[in-house]
C-alpha cells in the first residue's frame, strides 16, 4: 500500500488480526467454529449499516464460506499485477492525466475480468451502453437546477431480471468519501440512490475503483448497508475474498430460492441487528445494576470506616450517623439518585471511549492504548479471568482507575512530549460532576472504587452480544449507529436509585425487567400461603398489584424456581458472599432459588441502607422504542428540503427547478426537538444539513485548498451542531445522551468536544412562556392583565438592572451569538473555557427573570386556582404581583416568602413523578435570538405518548387544565399528550417554519385530532406529507403510527402534496386525501337519544357462569329480576347466535334496601365487588363507593330509550367488519358494544351500508387496524336518509339470509365477513359468499337512491382503505361520498341552527363540536359516552 493512501476504516488493525489467525492459506479454519470463521472474514470488512449478521450467515453457510475455485484464483493472480502497476503509478503522480488514463484502461479490464470471471456472471454483465434502459430506470441525481446525475456502469441481468447494478467509478482513497462535484455523497450514497430510484426493482448494488469493492443494500425502505473490502489483500485475505465472491454469486443474485438470494439475507440481518440492539439495552441495564451494587457496597464500607472516626471527633456515641451520606457536606455525600446518574455517565464514558477509539478518533500511539485507552481492556480482564480465577480479581480495581483517569484526561487535555489529547471538555467527562467518585482519604487512595471483577462483566455487557439459543458473540463499535447507542441508553431513563429501608430481594424475570420485593413482604406471604404453587400466584399477584412494570416468571417456573431452592449446591456459599451475618442468611435461604444473580453470578441482595434500582413514576406509562435511522433520516428530509431550496418543494414539484440556497442560509437555520430524548432526530439533522453545507461551499468555491472530504464533513458536522440545532427534553439525563449524541456525530480527534450547553436544554417544553409580554405583564395573557398593576419590573430598586427584561435580553442574545461558533482550533482550551464562562453568565442574568416567569406558570398550575381565564385567574396574578413587589421592592428589605409559597404551590406535582418540582421552559428566554426572529425555522421528532385517560393520573388534572387553556385554546376533550406536542410546536414555528413529527396514528382521530390538527389547520398549518398509519419499522414494536409534514409557510397552488406515497391536491387532518368539502362534521339533533354505549360495570365481581346464574334462578326465581346474559364485543363478533357467553348481576338503580333481597345475587356482589370499591377515594369516586353495588354507569337513558323494544341494532365498539346486528333487549350490553334504539330494518340497512362504514371510519378512531366506533362522533354527525320500503326490504334479507348462513357454518360475524372481504376468495367459490357480496351491492344502491344518488359509480370490488380490504366500491367514490355526507351534515346543521335561531332556543351541533350540554341527571350520566 502507498503511504499516502490511507487504509479504509478499522482495515489496518483487521489485517493484523487475521494473518494471526486465519493464516494465508484459502479459507483455513483453523480448527474454528463456522460462526468464528464468519466472523473473522466480517471483521477485515469496512461495513457502515445492518451489514450481513454472523447468525444469517451461519444458517445459509453452517459449514462456512465455500473456497474459491483453483481456476477462478489462477484468474486473479493473473489479472491483479496490471492493476497494482497502474494503482501505483496514478498514485505517484495524482495530477498526471497520462497515469490517470492508464489506470482508467487497467482498471476497466480489472473490473470485467472480476465479474464475468471470477464473480462468474459471464453473459449476464450487460453494460448500461448496451442497456440504455437502465440508465433511464436507475438515474439518480441531486436536486437544484445544477443538478450532478449518476447512473449505473452495468447490471447483472437475467432476462428482465435485475440482480445487481454495478457503479464504476475513479480512484479514491475510500468509497465513502464525499464527492467534491456538487453533490455531497459518496459513490457508496449514490448507489443507494440509484437503487431507490422510482422505477427500482433491485435493492443489491456493486461499486468499485477498482482497487476497493463495495457491497451496497438499499432497499426502498428500510436502513442502507455496506461493506467495503480492498482487493489488494486478497492474497493474503482469502476468506474475505471468497466471501465476497461468493455472496455476489450468480445464484446469490438471481438464483436459488428467495430466501437464499443476498436481499433476503440483508432483510434477516436488519432484524438480527434489532436482537442486538434489545440484548444490548437489557445487558447495560445489568450492567448498571451490578456497578449500582458495587458503589452501595463500598459507600456503605467507606461510611463505616469514617463513622467511628467523626463521632470521635464530634464527641458523638450516636450510632444512627452512618446513614450512607443521604445528608450532610462530606464527599460521600450522595443521594440515591445522583449514584444511579453517575453510573449511567460511567456507562455513557465507556461508550464514548470504544465508539471513539475504533473509529480512530482518539490517539492511537502505545502510550494511550497502554494507559488509557478502553479497548483492549476486556482482552486483558478475559486473560486475568482465566489465569487467576474471576473471584482473585475481586481485590482490584485497576480498570475503575484507569477510566477516572481517561476521563480527566479527556476532560482538562494532556500535552506533554510523548502525548497530546485536546481537552474535550463536556459534562460527560467532568470530574467535578460527581465528586464522589473521586474522592479520597488523606493519603490520597480512593474512597469508592470498584473491582476488576465488576468492570470486566460491565465490559462483557458492552461488547459482547448474548442472545438467547446463540453464542455470545463479540461486538465492534465501528458497526454501531449513534441512533442505537442513544436507544439503548435511553432505557435507562425510566429508572432511578433508592435506599433500601429494609433487606430487599431481586427476583427472577424477564431479562432488565425483572421484580424486586423486600424480604418482609416475602415472608408475610409465605405465613399465609404453605404450597409452593400456591406461594408461587400469590408473588405474582402481589407484583401485578404493586409493581405492573415488572415481568416475574410464569406460575409454573416460579414454583419450579422455590422447590429447586431447597437442593442448589451452591446456595450457602453464595449466600456467604452476599452476608457475614448468620441471622440474615437463615431468612434468606428459603428464598435462594427465587432469587437472581448479577453478572458475577451473586444472589442480587440489597441489604437495610443500601441502594437498590428502581422504576421511576413515569416508566409504567412510557414505551421506549427503537427509532430505526431510515426512520428519523425520512423525517429529517421532508422537513428540512423546504428550508434548503428556494424555490424549493412547496414552490415546484419539478425537482429539477429547485434552488439550493447559500452556506450562509443553511447556517442561520434553527432546527428544534422539542422532545429530544437521546437526540436521533438532531444527528440525522446534523447529517442532513452538513451534506447540504458541503454542497453549498463546493458551489460557492469556498473549499480549503488540500482540505480532505472526510475532514470537510467533520468541518460542516461541528459547525452545524454549533449553529442550528437546539433539543429539550424533560429528563436530565436524557439531556446528557442527547448531548453525547452530538458529540459522537460531530467528534474530531483534534477538536474539544462541539459545545452544545447553549442549545440542549432540560425543561418541559410544554411549560413555560413563549412571548416576552407574557414576562413583562406578569400574566399568562397579556390582554387579560390590568393596566393599571400593583409591580412594575423597572420600578424594583436594587433588582431593576437583573429585571430589566429588554436590556437582560439583548445581553444574554449578544453573548449566545458568540457561543453558536465552532469551538476554535487555534486555542481550543481557551475558547472552551470562554464558552463556558460566557454561558455561567447568561444563567446568572436570566436567574432573576426566570424566576419571575416560573410565577406566571405556577400561577396558572396552582390546582386552587387553575389555568381558566376568568376572574379567579386574574386575581391569582394580582396576588403574584404582590408577592413580587415584596420579593424586589424598589426599596427595603425583601420578603420572598409569599413568591417561594406561590412557586411551591404550582410547581409540585399533584401526582407521584420523576420530579419534585416541574421545569419550566422559558422559550423567549432560554432561546431570544430563535424568538426575536418569530420562532424556529423547523421541529422535528417523535413526541412522548400518553394517552387521553393517562394525563391527569400520570401528570395531574392541574397540567391537563393547563394544556386545555393554555396550549389548546380552552378546546376541551379527551385528547392524547401528543396533540398539546403538536400545537406547542407549531406555536414556536416562525412564519416560514416546517415541522415533521412522528406519533401514534390517534394524532388524527377523534378528540386528539380536533383538539391538535384541526386547531393547528384552521390557524394556518399546511399538511403537506402524511403517513396515515403504518407498522413500526421494528420486529419487537407491535404498534402503528402516523407521520405528519407540513409548514406555516403559504405552499403554491400548483404544488401536489404526499400521503401515504401518493400525490394527492390536498391533504386533511385525517391524514388522507381531502375532498372537495372542507370543514368538520357537527352533530345533527335528529340523531340525538339514539346511540348509546353499552353500561360501565366497572368490577368483575358483578360477573359470573351461565350455570350458575342457572342454579340461583332455580333456587330462587326472583333472581331472575336481576340476572341477565352479558353481551360484549367479543361475543358479539365471534359467536354465530352473537349470544352472550357469560351472565351478570345487574341491580341498576335500586336501592340498598331493595337489592339486599336478593340474597345470593347480593352476597356474591358483597364479597367481590365491594371490598374493591370501599377502599377508593370516596371525594373523587362517590358513586363507586357510596353505591358499590351499582354500575359505574347504567346508563338511564338508554335503558328508556329501549324499554319498549324487544330487539335493538348493535355494534361493536371495536371491530373490523364495522357491521350491526339485531339482538334482544332481554340482556346487558357492555361498554365495548353501541346500542342503536331502534328495531328498524331500513335502518339496518343504512348502518350496514359502505357509505356509513367509511364515515364511521373516516370519522371514528382506533390505535391500529380495527375502527373503534364512537357514537357521539360517528352516528351523531351522519346524516341518515328517509327510510324507504327498498330500505326495509333490503335490510330484511340481510339480516335473514346472513343469520342463516352464521348458525348453519358456525360463524362468527368477524370471520364471515372476513370470507366476504378476502380476494383470494374468487366468484363461483363459496355460494354462500358469493350471495352475500350480492346483497352489499344492492344494500348500498338501495342506500344511496334513497340519497338521491344514483349517479355514483357504485362498481363493487376489493379495495384497500386505511389499511384494510373491503368489498366495497371504489376510492373515488369512497372521496366523494364522503364529500357529498360532509355536505349533508353541514346542510342540515345549518338548517337546525336557523330552525334554531328563530325559535329562540339553541342546538347543541352547530354550536359545540362537543355536542349539548345534558338537561338531566339521565343525561348527564350519558355524557360519559366517549369514555
Amino acid at each position: 500500500m502507498s503511504p499516502r493512501t490511507p487504509a479504509s476504516k478499522g482495515r489496518t488493525r483487521s489485517r493484523t488480526t487475521v494473518r494471526g489467525a486465519a493464516g494465508t492459506d484459502r479459507g483455513a479454519s483453523g480448527g474454528r467454529s463456522p460462526a468464528q470463521q464468519h466472523r473473522a472474514w466480517l471483521g477485515l470488512v469496512d461495513t457502515e449499516g445492518p451489514f450481513l449478521s454472523v447468525p444469517v450467515l451461519t444458517g445459509l453457510y453452517p459449514q462456512g464460506i465455500p473456497g474459491m475455485s483453483r481456476e477462478r484464483r489462477e484468474v486473479l493472480r493473473a489479472a491483479k499485477p496490471t492493476l497494482d502497476r497502474a494503482w501505483d503509478a496514478w498514485d505517484a503522480d495524482r495530477d498526471s492525466e497520462t497515469a490517470l488514463a492508464s489506470y482508467r484502461r487497467a482498471r476497466d479490464a480489472w473490473v470485467g475480468t472480476v465479474l464475468t470471471e471470477v464473480l462468474g456472471w459471464g453473459d449476464f454483465w450487460v453494460t448500461a451502453q448496451h442497456r440504455p434502459a437502465l440508465a433511464e430506470t436507475y438515474r439518480a441525481a441531486s436536486d437544484g437546477i445544477q443538478a450532478v446525475t449518476v447512473t449505473p456502469t452495468g447490471a447483472l441481468l437475467r432476462g428482465e431480471e435485475v440482480g445487481a447494478l454495478v457503479l464504476v467509478t475513479g480512484p479514491a482513497d475510500s468509497l465513502r468519501e464525499v464527492g467534491q462535484d456538487g453533490w455531497a455523497t459518496s459513490p457508496i450514497d449514490r448507489m443507494a440512490a440509484m437503487l431507490r430510484a422510482p422505477g427500482s426493482t433491485c435493492s443489491i448494488g456493486v461499486v468499485t475503483d477498482g482497487r476497493w469493492w463495495a457491497m451496497v443494500s438499499a432497499p426502498r425502505e428500510g436502513s442502507a448497508a455496506s461493506g467495503v473490502v480492498d482487493c489488494q489483500t486478497w492474497v493474503e485475505e482469502p476468506a474475505t475474498r471468497d466471501a465476497f465472491c461468493e455472496l455476489l454469486s450468480v445464484r446469490r443474485l438471481v438464483g436459488g430460492t428467495t430466501a437464499q438470494r443476498l436481499p433476503r439475507l440483508f432483510e434477516d440481518s436488519v432484524l438480527a441487528a434489532e436482537e442486538v440492539t434489545e440484548a444490548l439495552g437489557t445487558q447495560v441495564r445489568s450492567a448498571v445494576e451490578l456497578i449500582v451494587s458495587a458503589l452501595s457496597d463500598a459507600l456503605l464500607n467507606a461510611t463505616e470506616r469514617e463513622a467511628p472516626a467523626s463521632r470521635e471527633s464530634a464527641g458523638s456515641t450516636d450510632p444512627g450517623n452512618d446513614t450512607g451520606g443521604e445528608t450532610g457536606s462530606g464527599p460521600l455525600d450522595a443521594e440515591p439518585r445522583e449514584v444511579y446518574e453517575a453510573v449511567v455517565t460511567v456507562m455513557m464514558r465507556c461508550v464514548f471511549l470504544l465508539f471513539a477509539e475504533e473509529r480512530g478518533l482518539l490517539p492511537t500511539d502505545t502510550l494511550y492504548t497502554g494507559g488509557y485507552g478502553l479497548a483492549t481492556v476486556l482482552d486483558a480482564l478475559e486473560a486475568r479471568a482465566r489465569d487467576e480465577g474471576e473471584e482473585s480479581m475481586d481485590g482490584t480495581s485497576l480498570t475503575w482507575h484507569r477510566l477516572l483517569a481517561t476521563s480527566r484526561a479527556l476532560h482538562g487535555g494532556v500535552n506533554t512530549e510523548d502525548m497530546r489529547i485536546p481537552a474535550y471538555g463536556g459534562s460527560l467527562f467532568d470530574p467535578e460532576r460527581f465528586p464522589f467518585l473521586t474522592a479520597t482519604d488523606a493519603s490520597g487512595t480512593l474512597l469508592l472504587t470498584v473491582s476488576d471483577r465488576v468492570m470486566l462483566q460491565v465490559l462483557r455487557s458492552l461488547q459482547t452480544a448474548r442472545l438467547k439459543g446463540q453464542e455470545a458473540r463479540r461486538l465492534s463499535f465501528r458497526d454501531i449507529d449513534v441512533e442505537q447507542i442513544g436507544y439503548i441508553y435511553e432505557g435507562l431513563l425510566g429508572y432511578t436509585c433508592t435506599r433500601a429501608e429494609e433487606t430487599t430481594l431481586g427476583l427472577l424475570g424477564k431479562d432488565g425487567e425483572e421484580p424486586e420485593v423486600r424480604l418482609s413482604v416475602l415472608n408475610e406471604l409465605a405465613e399465609q400461603h404453605a404450597e409452593d404453587a400456591d406461594l408461587a400466584g400469590a408473588i405474582i399477584a402481589w407484583l401485578k398489584e404493586h409493581q405492573p412494570g415488572a415481568k416475574p416468571p410464569t406460575l409454573k417456573a416460579l414454583t419450579k424456581a422455590l422447590v429447586s431452592g431447597d437442593t442448589l449446591p451452591d446456595a450457602d456459599r453464595a449466600l456467604r458472599n452476599v452476608t457475614r451475618d448468620e441471622t440474615l442468611r437463615a431468612d434468606l435461604r428459603p428464598w435462594i432459588g427465587v432469587i437472581r444473580r448479577d453478572l458475577r453470578g451473586r444472589p442480587v441482595v440489597i441489604q437495610r441502607g443500601g441502594l437498590v434500582v428502581t422504576e421511576t413514576p413515569s416508566r409504567r406509562n412510557a414505551g421506549a422504542h427503537y427509532t430505526p435511522r431510515s426512520l428519523a433520516e425520512e423525517v429529517v428530509k421532508y422537513t428540512l428540503e423546504p428550508l434548503v431550496y428556494s424555490p424549493g418543494p412547496h414552490e415546484t414539484d419539478d425537482r429539477s427547478q429547485w434552488q439550493p440556497v447559500s452556506s450562509d442560509r443553511i447556517l442561520d437555520l434553527h432546527v428544534a426537538d422539542i422532545a429530544c430524548g437521546s437526540g436521533a432526530f438532531l444527528v440525522a439533522a446534523a447529517r442532513f444539513l452538513a451534506r447540504e453545507l458541503v454542497e453549498a461551499w463546493t458551489r460557492e468555491s469556498a473549499l480549503q485548498q488540500g482540505i480532505r472530504p472526510a475532514e470537510l464533513e467533520r468541518q460542516a458536522l461541528r459547525q452545524v451542531v454549533a449553529r442550528c440545532l437546539y433539543g429539550v427534553d424533560i429528563n436530565e439525563m436524557a439531556v446528557e445522551m442527547c448531548k453525547l449524541s452530538l458529540w459522537l456525530v460531530s467528534l474530531d480527534k483534534d477538536k474539544p468536544f462541539s459545545f452544545v450547553d447553549d442549545k440542549v436544554f432540560v425543561g418541559n417544553s410544554l411549560l413555560g412562556l413563549t412571548d416576552l409580554r407574557q414576562l413583562k405583564s406578569q400574566h399568562i395573557d397579556p390582554a387579560a392583565a390590568t393596566t393599571q398593576r400593583l409591580f412594575e419590573l423597572d420600578r424594583t430598586g436594587a433588582y431593576a438592572e437583573a429585571l430589566d427584561v429588554d436590556a437582560v435580553v439583548k445581553r444574554v442574545t449578544s453573548r449566545r451569538q458568540d457561543l453558536a461558533s465552532e469551538v476554535s482550533s487555534t486555542d481550543p482550551a481557551r475558547s472552551t473555557t470562554t464558552k463556558q464562562r460566557l454561558q455561567h453568565k447568561n444563567e446568572e442574568d436570566l436567574k432573576l427573570l426566570t424566576q419571575v416567569a416560573d410565577a406566571i406558570v405556577a400561577v396558572g398550575l396552582n390546582p386552587v386556582v387553575g389555568a381558566k381565564p376568568g376572574q379567579r385567574l386574574n386575581e391569582a396574578y394580582s396576588d403574584l404581583a404582590v408577592a413580587l413587589g415584596r420579593a424586589f421592592p424598589a426599596e427595603g428589605a425583601s420578603d420572598d416568602s409569599m413568591l417561594e409559597d406561590l412557586l411551591k404551590r404550582g410547581l409540585t406535582p399533584t401526582v407521584p413523578t420523576d420530579y419534585k418540582r416541574w421545569h419550566c421552559l422559558h422559550w423567549p428566554l432560554a432561546v431570544p435570538e430563535v424568538m426575536e426572529r418569530g420562532g424556529f425555522d423547523a421541529i422535528i421528532g417523535n413526541p412522548p405518548f400518553l394517552g387521553a385517560k393517562k394525563l391527569s393520573p400520570t401528570m395531574g388534572q392541574n397540567l391537563r387544565e393547563w394544556f386545555v387553556n393554555v396550549l389548546a385554546g380552552r378546546r376541551a376533550g379527551n385528547a392524547d399528550l401528543v396533540a398539546y406536542f403538536f400545537l406547542r410546536a407549531f406555536s414556536l414555528l416562525n412564519e416560514r417554519g416546517t415541522m415533521g413529527f412522528i406519533a401514534t396514528n390517534t394524532v388524527a382521530q377523534g378528540d386528539t385530532r380536533e383538539v391538535g390538527l384541526d386547531r393547528m389547520v384552521d390557524s394556518g398549518f399546511t399538511i403537506t406529507c402524511a403517513i396515515q398509519s403504518r407498522s413500526w419499522p421494528s420486529r419487537n414494536a407491535n404498534l402503528e403510527f402516523a407521520a405528519v409534514w407540513g409548514t406555516r409557510h403559504v405552499v403554491s397552488p400548483q404544488v401536489t402534496m404526499v400521503c401515504e406515497d401518493e400525490s394527492v391536491p390536498r391533504i386533511s387532518t385525517l391524514l388522507e386525501p381531502a375532498g372537495r368539502v372542507e370543514g368538520k362534521p357537527e352533530r345533527l339533533n335528529e340523531n340525538s337519544g339514539i346511540a348509546f354505549q353499552g353500561c360501565i360495570v366497572l368490577g368483575k365481581g358483578f360477573i359470573l357462569e351461565p350455570e350458575e346464574a342457572g342454579e340461583w334462578i332455580a333456587e330462587d326465581p326472583r333472581h331472575a329480576e336481576v340476572l341477565f346474559p352479558y353481551l360484549n364485543g367479543e361475543d358479539l363478533n365471534s359467536r354465530p347466535d352473537c349470544s352472550a357467553s357469560r351472565w351478570v348481576v345487574d341491580f341498576n338503580e335500586r336501592s340498598q334496601e331493595a337489592a339486599r333481597q336478593y340474597k345470593l345475587p347480593w352476597k356474591h356482589v358483597f364479597d367481590k365487588v365491594r371490598p374493591e370499591r370501599v377502599v377508593k377515594d370516596a371525594e373523587k369516586y362517590p358513586r363507586m363507593v357510596n353505591e358499590w353495588w351499582k354500575y359505574w354507569n347504567s346508563r338511564p337513558a338508554m335503558r328508556k330509550a329501549i324499554a319498549d323494544l324487544d330487539e335493538v341494532l348493535v355494534i361493536a365498539r371495536v371491530s373490523k367488519t364495522v357491521i350491526p346486528l339485531r339482538v334482544s333487549t332481554r340482556q346487558v350490553i357492555s361498554e365495548q358494544v353501541v346500542v342503536f334504539a331502534t328495531d328498524s330494518y331500513a335502518q339496518q340497512a343504512v348502518l350496514s351500508s359502505s357509505l356509513h362504514q367509511y364515515w364511521a371510519i373516516a370519522y371514528g378512531s382506533g390505535m391500529r387496524s380495527d375502527p373503534r366506533y364512537t357514537p357521539s362522533d360517528v352516528f351523531e354527525t351522519f346524516p341518515r336518509p328517509e327510510p324507504t320500503p327498498e330500505l326495509e326490504a333490503i335490510g330484511r334479507t340481510l339480516h335473514t339470509e346472513r343469520r342463516e348462513i352464521m348458525l348453519r357454518r358456525e360463524l362468527g360475524l368477524t370471520k364471515l365477513y372476513n370470507l366476504v372481504n378476502d380476494p383470494g376468495l374468487e366468484a363461483g367459490t363459496d355460494p354462500d359468499v358469493d350471495r352475500l357480496r350480492a346483497i352489499h351491492v344492492e344494500l348500498d344502491a338501495a342506500v344511496a337512491a334513497a340519497y338521491g344518488w344514483e349517479d355514483l359509480d357504485l362498481t363493487h370490488g376489493f379495495h384497500t382503505y386505511r389499511k384494510m380490504t373491503r368489498w366495497t366500491v371504489p376510492p373515488a367514490t369512497r372521496v366523494e361520498i364522503l364529500d357529498r355526507l360532509l355536505e349533508e351534515n353541514h346542510r342540515r346543521a345549518a338548517a337546525e341552527a336557523a330552525a334554531a335561531a328563530a325559535s329562540g332556543q339553541s342546538t347543541g351541533g352547530s354550536r359545540s363540536r362537543r355536542g349539548r350540554k345534558p338537561a338531566s341527571s339521565a343525561q348527564a350520566q350519558e355524557a360519559t359516552l366517549d369514555i
